[in-house]
């Protein structure tokens, strides 16, 4: 091999090498994300078991409007995890693009075989269109998420449990139980709202 030859594939090895590193860094973020939708899926089911067991008989339009609410965010919640294991699922096989190129082109300079180059930058370039695509899905669960942009942002940066769902749920429950009371009378209205 030239030195030019050499220079060139040092430089594809060292692409590859930080692909890899691009992608284990993401699937491993966006498997936290993952568990902890997961755990938000077990905590919606348990709301409406519990609202199911313990609210039969009593509540009325209340029950039947708690439960309404219950089973409209478990869907959410199961659209939102479903998007986001078929993003694990595209960062994973871009992980694994990324390591056969790296192999293929170290394997490269052991064996004088020419044809390993374009394959792996064929692998190259699948793995980049595979991680483009995770990204966009975990995007679009970012999009569809309850919360705010940027604390959809956070979670996923610092990797912390996403216990704000639970808290963000009891909320919600406490926010219609007050309403199904009547307590909304307590509210003042806008002085820019208009009464006709």
């Amino acid at each position: 091999m030239s030195v030019e030859q050499t220079t060139q594939l040092i430089q594809l090895i060292l692409n590859s090498l930080l692909m890899t590193l691009a992608c284990a860094l993401l699937l491993s973020r966006i498997s936290l994300r993952q568990s902890a939708l997961e755990e938000g899926l077990q905590a919606a089911r348990q709301c409406i078991e519990r609202l199911g067991l313990g609210n039969e008989g009593t509540g009325g339009d209340r029950y039947t409007g708690r439960v309404l609410q219950a089973k409209k965010h478990l869907r959410q919640l199961q659209h939102r995890y479903k998007v986001v294991r078929y993003s694990v699922l595209a960062n994973a096989y871009a992980l694994m693009c990324a390591i056969v190129s790296t192999l293929a082109l170290a394997l490269r300079t052991l064996i004088n075989l020419e044809w390993l180059v374009p394959i792996s930058l064929g692998l190259f370039v699948f793995g980049v269109t595979l991680l483009l695509l995770g990204v966009s899905l975990m995007l679009l669960d970012l999009h569809t998420a309850d919360r705010a942009l940027w604390d959809e942002i956070t979670t996923l940066l610092t990797g912390r449990s996403d216990d704000k769902l639970r808290l963000d749920w009891q909320q919600r429950s406490r926010i219609a139980d007050r309403f199904m009371r009547g307590q909304t009378a307590n509210l003042r209205p806008s002085s820019k709202a208009r009464v006709s």
